[in-house]
């Protein structure tokens, strides 16, 4: 019943973006959500999209994804106004790796939203695994002002800042991130770069001396 439910609804879905003309009139099939339950939609969906996060093979990575995307789509045409059926999608079409999609997403995502924290975190996850830092840094900039608290946003400015150069806003992001979620692994991290941080700030001020007294 759920997948004639939901073949109805794509179909549907799909003829709205076509228009009957006749005698000038212009004419649009309206949805009719009452197809469509959310609830199951959603579990479906999300099934779906973990399926496919999780998988081992490309092939069941796309058709568990293609699958989810059939749902959070219906899904996003019930709830133009939902911002985490547009995260989902762009994530999924991520995966499919459709990135012009995804980013017309994670755009709409924030669009619906500018205080969706998630949305920034998956934009800027976008850029980062793409090496894009800088622009991966303002994403993960933009969620951390909205929730400092998590742990992969830290985690990731402070990475960038190091591969930057930045140690200093290094290890303030990294401790941010220790706190949160404290690990030895951080932990030594954040201990080599304080001593980089102190011989650097040495090697300075010894350099600053040395052109004093000569």
């Amino acid at each position: 019943m759920l997948r004639l439910t939901l073949l109805l609804v794509i179909i549907i879905t799909a003829n709205i973006c076509f228009a009957v003309e006749k005698g000038g009139i212009k004419y649009t099939p309206k949805i009719d959500y009452s197809l469509i339950n959310t609830k199951e939609f959603e579990n479906k969906g999300f099934q779906y999209y973990t399926n496919a996060a999780n998988a081992k093979s490309e092939e069941k990575r796309l058709q568990n994804a293609e699958s989810a995307i059939k749902y959070y789509r219906a899904l996003m045409s019930k709830y133009p106004d939902n911002p985490d059926y547009a995260l989902k999608l762009g994530l999924l079409y991520e995966l499919t790796g459709k990135n012009k999609y995804a980013k017309e997403f994670y755009y709409r995502a924030i669009t619906i939203n500018e205080n969706y924290a998630p949305a920034y975190e998956a934009f800027g996850n976008y850029y980062y695994t793409r090496k894009e830092y800088r622009r991966a840094l303002k994403q993960y900039n933009k969620a951390y002002i909205i929730n400092p608290s998590v742990y992969n946003v830290c985690n990731k400015i402070g990475t960038i800042y190091q591969k930057l150069g930045d140690t200093r806003s290094a290890l303030k992001y990294f401790k941010e991130g220790y706190k949160i979620n404290p690990s030895e692994e951080l932990n030594t991290k954040i201990r080599l770069l304080e001593e980089l941080n102190s011989s650097n700030t040495l090697y300075y001020k010894n350099t600053r001396i040395h052109f004093v007294e000569d």
